[in-house]
């Protein structure tokens, strides 16, 4: 009886969080969406991505993956095509991982030219351990951007660093954390320095929610306030919605949950 009660009350607990934790999302969600746009003039674009990653082993601590994306803002008129290939990461220990790659972006423009983009990137993650099963992180990128106008075909080369602030939390008690069909919220907030300005363009706030269907598939809800310069002389400004799903594969048993719910953007 001591067993049952026990149990009974770790569930309660859990669930009690875990639509605490919802709540708490959603608030954000409408809070953020509600936030009135800057001026009469200003239009905020939505925008829809959909975003597939597959993992793969290498050796206990390398780890290959690939970045297949797709983006379409139809209030801005655009989309964009995304290919991540080659890609690794190295995890040094439970705290520390190195990450490179190179991303093919192809952005397609209704009403200017088309955009070809060369991404290399590399950088570091860093994680916080604790007991509660939470990720807590920061993952600091440096990209440099070669893009390439399609009607003029000119080159242009600027860089920027990124570095995300975030925390993923399991709903689920501290046992069943992570586990397949157990759900998990995500929190992050991320500023890109770019080094052509000199000043924070964009910034991203994101909310969102995943589900662990088993080893190998994971799938994430996720909302972004993008915040940006409209023009040379403004301030950031909210000027987008990213209503984005993920789809994270695991080609190799288990390896989404020994990265620690890896993810690129």
């Amino acid at each position: 009886m001591i067993r049952y009660t026990t149990a009974n009350r770790t569930r309660e607990r859990a669930n009690a969080r875990a639509a605490f934790a919802t709540w708490l999302l959603m608030l954000f969600i409408l809070i953020v969406t509600a936030l009135p746009a800057r001026g009469q003039d200003e239009a905020r674009g939505n925008e829809y991505r959909l975003t597939l990653f597959p993992y793969h082993r290498i050796s206990d601590k390398m780890t290959g993956f690939g970045y297949l994306g797709y983006v379409n803002n139809p209030d801005k008129n655009y989309q964009t095509f995304y290919v991540g290939w080659p890609g690794v990461n190295y995890t040094i220990n439970k705290s520390v991982q190195l990450w490179a790659g190179l991303v093919f972006t192809y952005t397609n423009y209704e009403n200017s030219s088309d955009k070809l983009e060369l991404r290399p990137f590399i950088g570091v993650k860093l994680f916080l351990p604790n007991k509660a099963k939470w990720n807590i992180y920061n993952f600091t990128r440096y990209e440099y951007r070669a893009i390439q106008d399609s009607d003029t075909h000119d080159w242009t080369n600027t860089s920027r660093l990124r570095s995300r602030f975030g925390v993923e939390f399991p709903f689920a008690s501290r046992d069943r954390a992570w586990q397949p069909k157990t759900l998990y919220g995500i929190v992050d907030i991320e500023p890109y320095y770019r080094f052509d300005r000199n000043e924070v363009d964009p910034l991203r706030i994101r909310a969102g929610i995943g589900y662990v269907l088993d080893d190998r598939f994971r799938f994430e809800l996720i909302y972004h306030a993008q915040f940006t310069h409209p023009d040379s002389s403004s301030g950031l400004k909210f000027t987008d919605n990213i209503f984005r799903l993920n789809i994270k594969i695991g080609l190799s048993k288990g390896i989404i949950g020994r990265l620690l719910n890896p993810d690129l953007d």
